[in-house]
């Protein structure tokens, strides 16, 4: 096996949500793949989760003590965190230090580890954290008691992250969950379960090398968090190529402006927030994107000589290119020439020399970044004068070619997608500047290297330890060989760097000296200086926002088919109607100039250049069809049935199109970010296809707005009752008058914006005007918006009384400037409860006050949304947005209902509730969108109130490098008697599952209960013997046939040809010792080889293995005699439950199946003589008929309905699966002879393959499902596939379903991967309507035992509960 394919495995057994670790990046940490654990300590390991589980099990009351030596067993010997006792690196108790716990002042908390590993070697800074949950209490959810409602798992990333401490580990003893909490990077946590560490050995491995003693004390480049981070990097790498470049070219940009900031004693950047300056730069990267594209284009004035010679950007990099290096550095003009093109874009230039018309726009805008200038906040451009910036010329020259070159090779940026340009800078916008808060040096350091800068205090502290202090530290932050920190702070520093390092500290000497011996450590700038950050100094570096919030670029493929379908219905008559497409009638131009279409979570605003694109053809089109009909356009793409003297639209197809994207993009596009500078740049995406030569930037700020879509009023009457949840018991405030007649005004306003045609910078100021006054007219009525969120996140998301509201907010409608600035002061607080240190107030955004025009009036609501709303599991939104964000959306958005959902259901929620009727939506997520507490909060509860599923993609890979798979789901506020499709074919329904099958969740059938068991834990290898042995015992005494048998492990059952045990194991069942003495040769083994394993002590004497182990040594410890007694081996027991009777029943073959994830269902039939280990299933039946059935596709299909996922693979979880499977009557009793004959046959064919070939069935299944494998053997399987599934057909009574076998591409896998032998997709669909609707009618019968029903099944216990009244019969010691 290689060693990716080794990760992969153990990878796919364990739950991961967030980055975690790449294969690559394993690979290269683990060249030899993981170390192997030697066999005693597996043993032992296993014997203890036994002991402990069996206490669990049997409600020990020793359990307390029991669970705590599990859990200590684990992190201080099977870790080997201290394992010699003496705790030099794993502390607890009282050793903990103070400084490793946190307050949570508001619910009276405090957050404590009750374990860290420490480095005794770095004054014991803390490695990791543990903290240690009882048995009984999951790890997602909530715990309860002292009203702070959090899980464990979000409570530890609150602790780590406020004491600075990276890795966290929270466990119950069953789960072993892993958290990585970097401050302002996004969540992972990892997911270990005990009890697959002796099913899946490769599980316990990776547990062991990750997070066992050596993996904190290995090199930096080898330690989690560098491993964790270099896996971070793998992703998108385009994207990050790119942006680095940018990245790099703003971080010199900002540099230079901050030394001119100390050249003007700190006076040019006062009061500029260290956020706006990142803006600044990146701003200025984007002026000159659009430049480029613009000029390339042929919309400025490229070919003009003067424009060329002085203000081009696109011959600029040349010109400078020409340049020496010496001139570069010497000379600043071409800062100047940037400001003074800048300009010109935004003012335009009126020279009988050239002529360019003013463009406007907030991006040019001289006064937003007005220090780019050398001006002050605050000043005008057009009356201030600026000061020149020191900023030279190679510094332009690096933001030029930042932009201009990839690898050695110009840019087209005529040929470069506006969507590529925005795939770089969304990646951008989670980056952001911070002040250094001592002198910090940029090392030099690998891609593995989590932290490659130091601070010179951290050195000078180190150095005081001794040279070998401070190459561990310079090692650790590079991430390099020691031998290469050794080599590099072992070299000279010549005259030459010397003076470059003196520049880089601003001439100080004394600085310069100190930094001196770590000079050949240090990262070199473009230009050959080191960079070295004094205190104060701005650096870039990574925010917190979007890498938090799990926002990713969307692929221009997934734009382009989202948009589409989703405006089809809006665009069109007849979609919705079910017309054929010939049918479908467009939408007249003015009709198609009204809608409104948003994307609440835009980005760079892929989406809405999407919907510009696709919605202006349609305009377009409209306007030919009007043409055709005899009318006119004019110039402003108004119809009119007669010209009379309106300026005419020309017919020219390109100036239309550019027409038609304007006025879609300035009447029809509304779009939401809580980023600002997202924004700015979805407006730069949308100007890019929409520029018209000597027209003006189309007017966008009215409808793209910054805010936080999920927070906020969502309906006028919250603000009008002053109630989240307005209804009986609430009424209108006495001001809502006031407010609803600010509204009409803004209305009114807004409505001259959207009617003003653009002709030249001066109807921009018109409508930037009206803008403003709109905004005027809304700011009061906000500002108690502002206030009533506030309170609501004060009340923890929680309907709070606003009675002290109500009075300040009328006395502040009637003028009164207390009660403004009280509402001011009520909102700041409530805004910013619980927001962590570095990051801004919330913003909320209330869209009837943002966009008051789209809810009023009939339709009340968008026409469509359309977007790919963050991506953020469940677990990880108190970490990413705080506690009183989840509860406000738990409590606002949810209706109340718990659950660890998906933050992209809050965003399906918010986009419905923001729907006009019969309004669709097309919104991206990943496939989690249709599972457990996403669905449930999600589209099960859209569904309830009204919408419908209209389309979906299911279970789509990510197009790219990164590991996602997606679902695309279109939906309708209202009836829909169109067409549907599933993947795109046509279906009857969807259902909230992403599938055909009714809306009901499959229950447990009493008739399937108490069939399916799991095989015994031996908890010994020393039960284990060879055939050797097993021959000399029976010939000793026969009697031995009695305690030694064959042992089937689930490997042999998927991979052994005829499912052949490779090893015998005995077996003393419940036997007393007494009895299993009389077997001398098995007993000694035992006493010898098992008994040493189960009664290791603990240095205070006692059992380290939970009791009973240890006293029953001689026994399993999971005896299964629930299992034994089921399939007719009862009477090896010594104890049996009432009513039973020898001989009853006796298969003389079983059915089993492996378990663990696997590519397909695989069951087959064993001889009855066999021990089962714990990684087969057994099912107590030797019916060929339920074999068949269990076969056949409609079970198959059932499972991967049902069953859990473990990335692509199935796992069959028989609750799950078996146990809500409404098998066909007959088929349980085995009275279903034809299926049981077409089983036999089917057993018997794949067995005489599987033998001639020497294949298991997983290799027999990639046969039967390859359409290029056309053996006669294989074609003859598949003819019996068919017909056991017609068979199973007649036994439903079903006669209306075609299942159409043959090859088809699955919905239930992922494109490229998802060929079967099997039921066509719509077939699928079908069927499991029709399997769901045949449970619930069962369950239902079964409820109502008097109601009529074809089988009503007798009540079978479960097995566990069968386990346990066996271990209460069981003989005590």
């Amino acid at each position: 096996m290689s060693d990716l394919a080794q990760h992969t495995e153990w990878l796919s057994l364990i739950d991961i949500s967030g980055p975690f670790l790449a294969e690559p990046v394993l690979k290269d940490a683990f060249p030899q793949g993981l170390e192997e654990l030697d066999t005693q300590k597996r043993r032992t390991i296993r014997q203890a989760y036994d002991e402990w589980r069996e206490a669990i099990d049997l409600a020990d009351p020793d359990l307390p003590r029991i669970h705590q030596a599990w859990i200590d067993f684990v992190l201080r010997q099977a870790l080997e965190l201290d394992d010699d006792g003496k705790g030099d690196v794993f502390k607890t108790g009282a050793e903990l230090p103070d400084a490793i716990r946190c307050e949570i002042a508001e619910y009276g908390v405090t957050l404590r580890p009750d374990y860290a590993v420490i480095d005794d070697q770095r004054a014991e800074r803390p490695l990791m954290l543990v903290c240690k949950y009882g048995p009984d209490t999951p790890l997602d959810r909530p715990l309860k008691g002292d009203g702070w409602v959090t899980t464990p798992a979000e409570r530890m990333v609150d602790l780590c992250r406020a004491v600075n401490v990276r890795l966290g580990l929270v466990t119950n003893g069953e789960q072993w969950m892993f958290i990585d909490a970097p401050v302002g990077a996004v969540t992972t946590f990892a997911s270990w379960y005990a009890r697959l560490w002796g099913q899946e050995p490769s599980t316990l491995r990776a547990f062991v090398n990750l997070l066992g003693v050596r993996r904190f004390f290995v090199d930096g480049s080898d330690q989690l968090p560098a491993l964790l981070d270099e896996s971070l990097k793998l992703q998108d790498e385009v994207t990050d190529a790119l942006g680095e470049q940018v990245r790099r070219a703003v971080e010199v940009l900002i540099q230079s402006l901050d030394r001119a900031d100390v050249d003007r004693n700190r006076a040019l950047l006062a009061n500029v927030e260290p956020a706006e300056l990142y803006e600044a730069g990146l701003t200025v990267m984007m002026r000159i994107v659009f430049l480029l594209s613009a000029e390339e284009r042929g919309l400025m004035l490229l070919g003009d000589e003067r424009y060329e010679a002085n203000y081009a950007v696109s011959t600029l990099r040349m010109q400078l290119r020409s340049e020496t290096e010496e001139i570069l550095e010497r000379r600043f003009d071409a800062w100047s020439r940037l400001l003074a093109i800048f300009r010109v874009v935004y003012g335009g230039v009126d020279h009988e020399a050239m002529r360019l018309p003013a463009l406007g726009g907030s991006l040019f805008d001289p006064d937003r970044f007005p220090f780019l200038e050398g001006r002050a906040k605050g000043t005008n451009w057009k009356t201030d004068p600026g000061a020149p910036l020191p900023i030279d010329n190679r510094t332009v020259l690096l933001l030029l070619e930042a932009v201009q070159l990839f690898q050695g090779r110009a840019l087209s940026y005529r040929a470069l997608d506006v969507e590529q340009i925005g795939y770089v800078y969304e990646g951008l916008l989670e980056r952001t500047v911070v002040r250094t808060k001592e002198v910090t040096l940029d090392l030099d350091a690998t891609k593995s290297a989590k932290k490659p800068w130091v601070g010179l205090d951290e050195l000078d502290a180190a150095r005081g330890k001794g040279d070998d202090a401070v190459l561990e530290l310079l090692r650790e932050r590079t991430g390099s060989s020691a031998s290469r920190v050794r080599n590099d702070y072992a070299k000279k520093v010549d005259e030459a760097d010397a003076d470059r390092l003196l520049t880089a500290c601003h001439g100080d000497q004394a600085l310069r000296d100190r930094i001196k011996p770590y000079f050949h450590l240090l990262r070199i700038d473009s230009w050959g200086y080191p960079l070295v950050y004094p205190e104060g100094t701005f650096t870039v570096t990574t925010g917190t926002d979007r890498s938090e919030s799990g926002t990713h670029y969307t692929p221009k493929s997934l734009t382009e088919a989202i948009v589409k379908e989703t405006l089809e219905p809006v665009a069109y008559d007849g979609p919705a109607e079910g017309r054929p497409r010939e049918e479908w009638k467009l939408k007249s131009a003015k009709a198609l100039l009204e809608l409104k279409i948003c994307d609440p979570a835009m980005g760079s605003g892929a989406f809405l250049v999407q919907v510009c694109r696709w919605l202006s053809e349609r305009l377009v089109e409209a306007w030919r069809q009007s043409d055709a009909a005899g009318n006119a356009v004019t110039a402003e793409g108004v119809v009119v049935a007669k010209p009379n003297g309106h300026e005419p639209l020309r017919d020219d197809p390109e100036e239309r199109l550019l027409t038609a994207r304007r006025l879609i993009a300035e009447r029809c596009l509304y779009g939401v970010d809580v980023n600002p500078l997202a924004v700015e740049l979805a407006k730069l995406s949308i100007w890019l296809v929409t520029l018209a030569k000597g027209r003006p930037f189309g007017f966008l700020d009215h409808n793209f707005r910054a805010g936080d879509s999920l927070l906020g009023v969502h309906d006028l009457d919250q603000l009008l009752y002053l109630d989240m949840k307005p209804g009986k018991g609430s009424s209108k405030k006495l001001f809502a008058k006031e407010i609803d007649q600010a509204i009409e005004t803004a209305i009114a306003v807004r409505a001259g914006i959207r009617s003003r045609p653009i002709r030249d910078i001066r109807d921009v100021q018109a409508m930037a005007a009206m803008d403003d006054e709109a905004r005027a007219k809304l700011e009061l009525p906000g500002l108690i918006a502002d206030a009533l969120i506030g309170e609501v996140l004060t009340a923890d998301g929680r309907n709070p009384s606003t009675v002290a509201l109500s009075v300040e907010a009328g006395n502040a409608i009637a003028g009164q400037a207390d009660a403004i600035a009280a509402m001011k002061r009520r909102a700041k607080v409530g805004l910013a409860k619980d927001v962590t240190d570095g990051k801004q107030i919330r913003r909320p955004f209330h869209w009837p006050l943002e966009f008051p025009e789209v809810f009023a009036g009939p339709r009340n609501g968008f026409d469509a949304m359309v977007g790919n709303p963050p991506f953020l599991g469940g677990q990880k939104i108190t970490g990413a947005m705080g506690t009183v964000f989840r509860e406000y959306l738990v409590e606002q958005l949810a209706g109340g209902t718990r659950g660890s959902a998906d933050l992209v259901s809050y965003f399906f929620l918010t986009a419905f509730s923001l729907l006009a009727k019969d309004g669709l939506f097309g919104l991206l997520a990943v496939n989690t969108i249709a599972e457990g507490n996403t669905r449930e909060i999600g589209l099960d509860r859209i569904l309830a109130q009204g919408g419908v599923i209209v389309a979906a993609y299911p279970s789509e890979v990510w197009p790219g490098t990164a590991n996602v798979v997606t679902s695309r789901v279109h939906l309708v506020n209202g009836e829909w008697s169109g067409v549907r499709t599933l993947a795109g074919k046509p279906v009857s329904r969807i259902s909230s599952y992403l599938g055909t099958s009714e809306s009901w969740a499959p229950v447990k059938l009493k008739t399937n209960l108490g069939l399916v068991f799991q095989g015994s834990i031996t908890l010994g290898e020393g039960f284990l013997v060879d055939e050797d042995f097993a021959k000399a015992a029976i010939a000793e005494d026969p009697e031995y046939q009695k305690l030694i048998y064959p042992y089937l492990i689930g490997r042999e059952v998927n991979q052994s040809p005829e499912h052949l045990p490779g090893r015998l194991v005995i077996n003393f069942f419940d036997w007393s010792e007494e009895k299993a003495a009389k077997f001398p040769l098995a007993y000694d083994k035992v006493v010898r080889d098992v008994k040493p394993e189960r009664q290791v002590r603990k240095d205070n004497g006692e059992y380290k293995l939970r009791k009973p182990l240890p006293q029953r040594w001689w026994q399993y410890a999971e005896k299964r005699p629930a299992l034994y007694h089921a399939i007719g081996r009862g009477d090896l027991y010594s104890s049996h439950p009432a009513g039973w009777k020898p001989g009853s029943v006796k298969f003389e073959r079983v059915i089993v199946f492996a378990t663990g994830a696997t590519k397909y269902p695989c069951f087959t039939l064993v001889p009855n003589e066999y021990i089962c280990a714990n990684t087969v299933c057994v099912v107590a039946s030797d019916s060929y008929a339920l074999f068949a059935c269990l076969s056949s596709d409609l079970h198959v299909v059932w499972a991967w309905e049902h069953g859990s996922k473990m990335k692509q693979d199935l796992r069959y979880t028989h609750g799950d699966i078996f146990e809500t499977f409404p098998f066909p009557g007959g088929v349980l009793s085995n009275d279903s002879t034809d299926l049981a004959s077409l089983g036999a046959e089917f057993f018997d064919a794949r067995r005489e393959y599987m033998v001639a070939n020497d294949k298991g069935m997983t290799k027999f299944y990639n046969d039967f499902h390859d359409p290029d494998c056309n053996e006669t053997a294989i074609v003859a399987c598949r003819d019996l596939q068919k017909q056991i599934d017609d068979a199973v057909l007649v036994a439903y009574e079903i006669d209306d379903i075609d299942l159409d076998i043959g090859f088809h591409e699955v919905g239930y896998l992922p494109a490229d991967k998802n060929t079967r032998y099997t039921m066509s997709e719509e077939a699928r669909q079908k069927t499991l309507a029709r399997l769901a609707l045949l449970n619930r009618k069962q369950h239902e019968s079964e409820a109502n035992p008097g109601s009529t029903g074809k089988r009503s099944g007798s009540r079978r216990a479960s097995n566990d509960a069968l386990d346990d009244l066996f271990a209460e019969r069981g003989s005590s010691l």
